[in-house]
């Protein structure tokens, strides 16, 4: 029996035969022009895509209106005939490697901002704002004819570029259609609103509308949310019940996701949630229709998809973020070379750059994701080439160098690799960076690096290594300061206390309220805050006036929940005057104050370069490349994008 035989079987959407089931989940890349007009860059992230194998491709937000501009100005649209033709190039480039294409046609409504609209407020059911948003305009029954004509003049579009369906976004309960047909954004009391028939009303005749303007067989696929995730939300009962009305309507698929952007943590789940957390109730809608359904949530790994296939659970995989991670995951799993996947670790930089005005799409893991996605090219020189330090930046350099044909060898001070993202690991719900690291590692062995540990570089032994290029990627180390310590000696580092390496007493108090800091009080606190005696209770101080406040993802969320579920105690605004033998003197808004009583300090107060050896080697005749938090401190993004690049310039 093969490994993956559901998986790489063919499935028929009506006529629409697709060559496997795994099935390209819409992701933004906001790498449009800012008349959403398709690009070269957009054309490369997409057939990279299709290349690796995915068997069909639902594009990122295409909007139907010019005013419904996405988190950027740089969305694809097809509101236009001028849209056309770069959506045809597109679809040329993805159907050369056997895949499908459709486009999410989209309306912004509630996730809109007048900012990024020249001014035009969001349009919605009603006047409902999400969170963070501004508050739309409730859609008069006069304009709703206007925007069903949008979505089927859209698709129209799309028919004639030479996409293989498309995909209507009415999920989340944002979006036009979305926030239609979710209760907590439809207030209205005319045809459009009340009950569930009259919010799936304008659903329904956009559907209708399309195949008026493409024809009945052109395969129309609905992306719904099961149940909204909250009090008084749509219910899976609900959800049967519309998923049969699109079915009776003409609708061709479903693609299956949950929740919405109120609570984000289940429409794009961080690192820690279950694998294909939304199978079961993919299941439940799989019962009453005839038509394909497809899901999404953590199918992100193959044997995963599989199961959910398998199960019967859903007839298509949908992903997303395992994509952008590895565009060659599908064929690099029908080959049997499943090791050589690069995982996704669920930290949802890819999301949260939606926070940065005109930022476009990367990957932690993945360096090329949205930079052109070009293979390693072979370098015309073969050199001698020395990388300090076996960190995520290290071993990035190391692997990329050695696939260009240098001799490589990595040297590391410690008796393992990994670096500050080993200890990352530790955490609850950070599983997933300890996957990406085994990864890493072993993608430079086989890259043929020769990995010396226990090996601490100094210029004696760099020098007479006789390297062509040296890449220092000594990582950082904990920023300890000397007021921090006391004569009792019970200040230890976050690092430390994650690795084991000292014993922490049952009342600990946590002095940085950054991720390392209330990463590490959730690693230590007791896992339940039930009175019991005898178990760790943790303090966590932090300086500014909210902790986590660089984290724009929903990991954020579930943890902040986690720690007041464990009954941490979280203190902002809080500056630490003095280390005491059991606490600390601190002032706020201009009062001072006391925390005694704690058998453990832990310090979390961020990292600084280690980056002795640089200085050192600039006096030898050797280029000497920087890398990572050496050169200046930051996130594993950085570090291993800054060791792509170094790697293929060498």
């Amino acid at each position: 029996m093969e490994r993956f035989e559901h998986l790489f079987s063919p499935i028929k959407i009506k006529n629409l035969e697709v060559k496997n089931h795994i099935f390209m989940s819409a992701i933004g890349t906001f790498m449009a022009t800012k008349k959403h007009e398709v690009t070269d860059e957009t054309i490369a992230h997409y057939e990279a895509r299709a290349r690796g194998g995915v068997g069909f491709i639902t594009t990122e937000v295409v909007i139907i209106d010019k005013y419904s501009n996405y988190s950027s100005k740089r969305n694809l649209g097809l509101y236009d005939d001028t849209h056309i033709e770069g959506m045809r190039r597109l679809a040329d480039a993805v159907h050369a490697y056997g895949a499908k294409i459709a486009p999410q046609l989209f309306h912004v409504a509630t996730a809109g901002h007048s900012s990024l609209n020249e001014g035009y407020p969001p349009v919605a059911a009603s006047p409902i704002a999400m969170r963070r948003m501004e508050i739309p305009r409730p859609l008069t029954l006069e304009e709703i004819p206007v925007y069903v004509e949008k979505f089927g003049e859209a698709a129209r579009r799309a028919k004639e570029a030479g996409c293989d369906a498309v995909e209507v976004h009415c999920c989340h309960k944002h979006g036009l259609l979305g926030s239609f047909l979710s209760p907590l954004h439809n207030k209205r009391i005319d045809a459009y609103g009340g009950n569930v028939d009259g919010r799936l009303r304008l659903p329904l005749e956009v559907i209708r509308k399309i195949i008026d303007k493409v024809g009945p067989d052109f395969p129309i696929i609905v992306r719904m949310s099961v149940t909204d995730m909250e009090p008084g939300g749509q219910s899976i009962m609900e959800a049967c019940y519309i998923a049969k009305r699109f079915e009776d309507a003409g609708v061709s698929m479903l693609n299956l996701s949950n929740g919405g952007l109120d609570n984000p943590w289940n429409t794009v789940a961080p690192a820690g949630t279950s694998k294909a957390f939304n199978a079961d109730l993919a299941e439940r809608i799989k019962k009453v229709v005839h038509i394909p359904v497809g899901v999404i949530g953590r199918n992100n790994e193959p044997w995963v998809a599989e199961m959910v296939l398998a199960t019967g659970k859903a007839d298509v995989a949908y992903m997303g973020r395992a994509l952008l991670c590895d565009p060659d995951l599908p064929n690099k799993a029908q080959e049997g070379k499943v090791e050589d996947i690069r995982p996704c670790i669920g930290c949802q930089h890819c999301i949260s750059h939606l926070a940065q005005p005109d930022s476009k799409i990367s990957c932690v893991m993945n360096p090329f994701a949205g930079r052109g996605e070009k293979p390693v090219e072979k370098a015309e020189v073969k050199k001698r080439v020395l990388i300090v330090g076996g960190g995520p930046g290290g071993l990035e350099a190391a692997t990329i160098a050695a696939q260009r044909g240098h001799d490589v060898t990595l040297m590391e001070k410690s008796d393992q690799l990994g670096g500050q993202a080993y200890i990352a690991a530790f955490p609850p719900c950070k599983q997933d960076v300890a996957t990406g690291m085994k990864y890493m590692i072993e993608q430079t062995k086989k890259a043929g690096v020769k990995i010396e540990l226990n090996c601490e570089a100094t210029p004696d032994n760099v020098k007479a290594f006789k390297a062509d290029a040296v890449i220092v990627a000594t990582g950082g180390k904990p920023i300890m300061p000397k007021w921090m310590c006391n004569s009792k000696g019970n200040v230890v580092s976050a690092w430390d206390a994650l690795e084991g390496k000292c014993n922490t007493g049952n009342n600990i108090l946590v002095i940085g309220g950054g991720a390392v800091g209330c990463e590490t009080a959730d690693f230590l606190a007791h896992p339940y805050d039930d009175r019991s005696p005898n178990v760790k209770r943790v303090t966590v101080v932090e300086l500014t006036e909210n902790i986590l406040v660089e984290d724009y993802t929903s990991n954020r969320s579930l943890l902040v929940r986690r720690m007041q579920e464990k009954g941490i105690s979280i203190m902002t605004g809080v500056r630490v005057e003095e280390i005491l033998e059991d606490g600390i003197r601190y002032s706020k808004n201009g009062e001072e104050g006391v925390l005694q009583g704690f058998d453990t300090i832990v310090s979390a107060l961020g990292t600084q370069s280690n980056n002795d050896l640089t200085e050192v080697l600039g006096s030898l005749d050797i280029a000497v490349y920087t890398i990572g938090d050496a050169g200046k401190p930051g996130k594993m993004l950085q570090a291993i994008a800054e060791a792509a690049d170094v790697a293929q310039r060498i």
